[in-house]
């Protein structure tokens, strides 16, 4: 079975039927603005798709294993764009 995290669960997706082009694609979608007051939802969603790539690269599963980097590297570009639009530290 292919893992995948959604919204409140994981898809079941079988492996016979490949990667789902549909898997994770608001995240990774150039009109996805990620709110800073979710940091740790996605934080959390980071933790989840790091496991599932390297689960994905143990056992063999090249499509699977870039699929969940694409999300590692799009969800860590939101953190940067959530970092960027904090306001500076007021100096002491």
């Amino acid at each position: 079975m292919i893992k995948t995290r959604v919204a409140h669960g994981y898809c079941s997706r079988h492996l016979a039927a490949g990667a789902c082009s549909y898997a994770n694609i608001c995240e990774q979608c150039d009109n996805y603005v990620p709110d800073p007051a979710r940091r740790c939802v996605l934080g959390s969603q980071l933790a989840d798709v790091i496991e599932l790539r390297n689960d994905a690269g143990r056992r063999g599963w090249t499509d699977e294993h870039a699929r969940h980097q694409r999300v590692a590297d799009a969800l860590s570009r939101h953190f940067r764009t959530i970092d960027n639009r904090r306001p500076p530290h007021p100096a002491s």
